[in-house]
């Protein structure tokens, strides 16, 4: 089998987040990310836009303003593009240098602590045709992180999270975890759904509509 992009890991992606965040102030593009993290671009975007969105109430409307980007990237993985392209104006999306430095505080530790836990192993999931399935599962992630829904995209994130180290690891485990966290996400947005429809209806019959 064909394997894209094993390049050798130079620098821990959570080493790379702590240094774009060491300036006091200004702010940082997602063109200048892109460019920090090379041709690990792929699994590295997932990672980065999926973290604000673990960080709940953190920083308020920031899944909405990293949904598109986020679509975008899982969108060009499942056709199988070499590397992420972003229009220009969205890679001059600014996110604050002082908003990026309390993700990294939030969240360096535990993503050191999943770096030191990845391996390489069932690399079989990571190939090439394995890829798509994971921008299929990223793009159905994206869409429920998407959606305005407080506290609610806390489970997609993590699933698009898991699929980025996947990627930077050629980590298999990690994918197929990723990949329940798909079906779980789709059972709890199903379940608000239902229940949404459900009072609906049942307002729409109190009030003889």
């Amino acid at each position: 089998m064909r394997f894209r992009r094993t390049h050798p890991r130079a620098e821990r992606l959570s080493d790379i987040l702590a240094r774009m965040a060491e300036p006091t102030g200004g702010s940082v593009t997602l063109g200048e990310v892109l460019s920090a993290v090379g041709e690990r671009s792929f699994g590295a975007l997932l990672v980065i836009l999926a973290i604000p969105n673990m960080v709940a109430g953190l920083i308020p409307g920031l899944s909405i303003l990293l949904g598109l980007p986020l679509l975008l990237v899982s969108l060009q993985l499942l056709v199988g593009a070499d590397r992420p392209w972003l229009p220009r104006r969205l890679a001059r999306l600014e996110i604050q240098r002082a908003d990026l430095r309390r993700i990294v505080e939030r969240t360096r530790k535990a993503l050191r602590r999943l770096e030191r836990a990845l391996r390489p192993r069932l690399e079989y999931l990571t190939v090439s045709w394995a890829e798509r399935l994971i921008g299929l599962g990223c793009v159905a992630l994206s869409i429920l992180v998407f959606l305005p829904i407080p506290f609610a995209n806390l489970v997609p994130a993590t699933g698009i999270l898991l699929f980025g180290f996947s990627m930077l690891e050629r980590d298999g485990l990690v994918a197929l975890a990723a990949f329940g966290l798909v079906g779980l996400s789709a059972a709890l947005f199903g379940g608000v759904a239902f229940a949404f429809v459900t009072a609906a209806g049942h307002t729409v019959r109190q009030l003889g509509l």
